[in-house]
């Protein structure tokens, strides 16, 4: 069989491998600078994801029979779009380009009936007066452009600080106090599979960048089954058929609230390696076989193990020892620290070092992230 995957950073490289492990035919499409899956795929070609009826006419001419990416809303979409040019398994483009706005995601979720609803709006110039609030723009991923709004003094410094993120509209919404999670899934011609569930650890206000997940979650029962029963209604009422999902949401007491949507698998190595490593399911195969149109619902095994990542920068410079004597326990999987002049991390893509660990129990530093 023959796959097209859509992009070639180090966030594709996972699926690339994988997909040779699985005697497939890899033809992969990015912009040549930068390709690290280049040596790694059968055919390469130096296509800008950004072309992509281009991309979609060569894949048409070289017969692909499916089309795959992970962990990036940009390449999830032109997968989706080229999938639908071409007449092959996926979820249709319109559904994945919808979420581009968070405002519309809000308004479908309030047809979710597991959710419970936070007040939110569209900043169109006025303050309206939900505080605390969470303010951020509409299109955007990795927690760019994110604040946290206590009082209203600040609610300016905040709308500028997300407008200097994005060119779009701006999302205003209630701040939610709680844990939060996100929901690792699986879907196959619309039934919803949810395959991890993981742990959050973030840091404090006002931009609560991500420090670290680790699965599986700690989480009540109750809420687990809440969860499984959430995810099929919510994506269902979105329209997604095909493929993987990370969904963020925090809980508080027996109230569920969705904070994000995105339709492919989780970045930050959830869904490259710690989903399979705590749940024995090969996230990435279900990804291809999914894209192929072969694939059969996995099934988790019977003990399953813990398996995290925690990320060094300046708000978690107490971690510093702990990476650096890491490298000689039995639960170390593999880490870096790029350097050792930690800076302030305002989005997910500021980080100077990272740890995987997988163990028979959450590997717990006992030190407080700030």
């Amino acid at each position: 069989m023959k796959l097209a995957i859509i992009g070639a950073s180090q966030g594709q490289l996972p699926i690339c491998i994988k997909a040779k492990e699985m005697g497939i035919e890899t033809h992969c499409f990015a912009w040549s600078k930068n390709a690290v899956c280049k040596d790694v795929v059968d055919f390469f070609y130096p296509i800008s994801i950004l072309e992509k009826e281009k991309i979609a006419e060569k894949c048409k001419e070289l017969a692909v029979d499916g089309v795959v990416s992970n962990a990036s809303e940009l390449t999830a979409e032109i997968s989706a779009f080229v999938a639908e040019k071409l007449r092959l398994n996926g979820t249709p483009s319109r559904v994945l380009e919808q979420l581009h706005d968070k405002h519309f995601v809000r308004q479908l979720s309030e047809n979710v009936e597991t959710l419970s609803k936070p007040r939110f709006y569209k900043y169109e110039g006025e303050d309206l007066n939900i505080y605390p609030c969470v303010v951020k723009p509409c299109e955007g991923s990795a927690k760019a452009g994110v604040t946290f709004v206590e009082k209203p003094s600040d609610f300016q410094k905040a709308i500028k600080y997300a407008q200097e993120s994005s060119d779009g509209e701006i999302l205003v919404e209630e701040f939610i106090e709680g844990k939060e999670l996100s929901i690792e899934s699986i879907s196959y011609k619309g039934k919803h599979h949810v395959i991890q569930i993981t742990d959050k650890d973030s840091s404090s206000a006002p931009h609560f960048v991500e420090l670290g997940h680790h699965q599986p979650a700690d989480l009540p029962v109750s809420m687990r089954e809440k969860i499984k029963k959430m995810i099929p209604q919510l994506l269902s009422v979105i329209g997604y058929n095909d493929g993987a999902s990370h969904i963020e949401v925090k809980y508080n007491g027996d109230k569920l609230y969705l904070i994000e949507v995105n339709l492919r698998g989780g970045g930050d190595e959830i869904s490259n390696k710690l989903v399979q490593m705590s749940s024995g399911i090969d996230y990435l195969r279900c990804m291809i076989e999914v894209a192929l149109n072969t694939f059969e619902q996995p099934k988790h095994i019977s003990a399953p193990a813990y398996a995290g990542i925690y990320y060094l920068c300046k708000q978690t410079e107490n971690l510093l020892p702990f990476f650096e004597q890491a490298k000689n326990k039995e639960w170390f999987v593999e880490g870096e620290v790029f350097s050792k002049k930690l800076k302030e991390s305002h989005s997910n893509y500021e980080r100077d070092g990272y740890l995987i660990y997988k163990s028979n129990h959450k590997i717990n530093t006992l030190l407080i992230l700030m």
